[in-house]
């Protein structure tokens, strides 16, 4: 790939939907007909599958490598379509907001960029697949002459069946290629590239990602307030200062296999946070937090599988921090 100097075209191959207006459905008179529980939550409607108009839309702008993919939809959509939507806010990667699946990986539009997501496809120089209509023995005069190269400068490529090499595209000629982007795996589509994460916050929430901590002040020994802060040594911070750079972003849980809405399992993210106040020497929740992950759709449910560490953009090996939780579970 080129090093991002100047600008080419660029494919974004865009997975769209448009939900369909929701039914209203009068109550039925049987009273057989299941009632909605007041303890039900979110999980009837909130996490059912979407209903709507699905396709695929291709946009061809002007970008250079260096360009994230967040700057070409923006630009799709103050110049060219309007009606598309996607999530971002801070646009910096700090916020995780723009969370969308990129070629199939779940990554952030943000921090991505042309030169590292565009699929170029190149074509063979050499191609010794005959076109239609055209004689084995065409294809021998073609080959032998193109192995010449005073004799390849006169054949013209037409005629011989070879493609020449102007006609492959290069980000030099003016063609980065074919960027494709849908929606996060593992949670309902709301609209285009707008994932609903709502399972996942409110995972999140369950665990209390908040400092508990029991008020108790260091005092000296004659009894008065040494300080009016908790104190920790650098050795407690580094065990859990990683695991405070989470943004919430999805991304893990969009890799993760297992999880696919919150419903079997609690997902990467709510392990995380977690496991960021279990390693808090400040916290005096330990064991409660560990008894909220202990659990059949807790930490019983990760696969270790892993892939959840793959494209984490905080850095942080989420894999590890929740094979580090399974341990500290089964010390209890």
């Amino acid at each position: 790939m080129a090093s991002g100097i100047g600008t080419a075209t660029v494919t974004i191959r865009v997975s769209r939907f448009t939900p369909r207006p929701e039914r209203e459905r009068g109550r039925s008179s049987s009273p057989f007909t299941k009632t909605r529980s007041p303890f039900g939550g979110s999980s009837s409607s909130s996490r059912r599958k979407p209903r709507g108009k699905q396709w695929t839309q291709d946009y061809v702008v002007q970008a250079s490598g260096q360009d994230t993919i967040l700057d070409c939809l923006l630009k799709i959509k103050r110049t060219m379509d309007p009606t598309l939507a996607f999530r971002y806010s801070c646009g910096h990667g700090m916020c995780g907001s723009d969370a969308v699946s990129i070629n199939g990986t779940p990554a952030l539009l943000c921090t991505a960029t042309v030169e590292q997501w565009a699929v170029h496809s190149q074509i063979p120089q050499e191609n010794t697949f005959r076109r239609t209509g055209v004689r084995t023995d065409d294809i021998e005069v073609a080959l032998e002459s193109s192995s010449s190269p005073s004799a390849q400068s006169k054949t013209p490529a037409s005629q011989t069946g070879v493609p020449a090499a102007s006609s492959v595209p290069s980000p030099g000629q003016g063609d980065w290629g074919v960027i494709s982007l849908s929606a996060l795996p593992g949670f309902p589509v709301q609209r285009d590239l707008i994932a609903d994460i709502d399972s996942m916050l409110e995972q999140i929430i369950k665990l209390k990602p908040y400092l508990q901590a029991d008020g108790v002040l260091a005092t000296t020994d004659e009894g008065k307030v040494d300080v009016f802060e908790y104190l920790q040594r650098p050795d407690q911070l580094a065990k859990y200062e990683v695991l405070s750079n989470c943004i919430a972003c999805g991304v893990c849980e969009g890799s993760c296999p297992v999880f696919a809405g919150g419903d079997a399992f609690i997902g990467p993210a709510a392990l995380v946070n977690a496991s960021r106040f279990i390693n808090d020497s400040r916290d005096q929740a330990t064991d409660a937090r560990m008894d909220a992950i202990d659990t059949a759709d807790g930490i019983a449910a990760c696969q270790s599988v892993r892939a959840c560490s793959r494209q984490c953009p905080k850095g942080i090996d989420v894999g590890e921090e929740i094979w580090q939780l399974i341990a500290q579970v089964r010390e209890r």
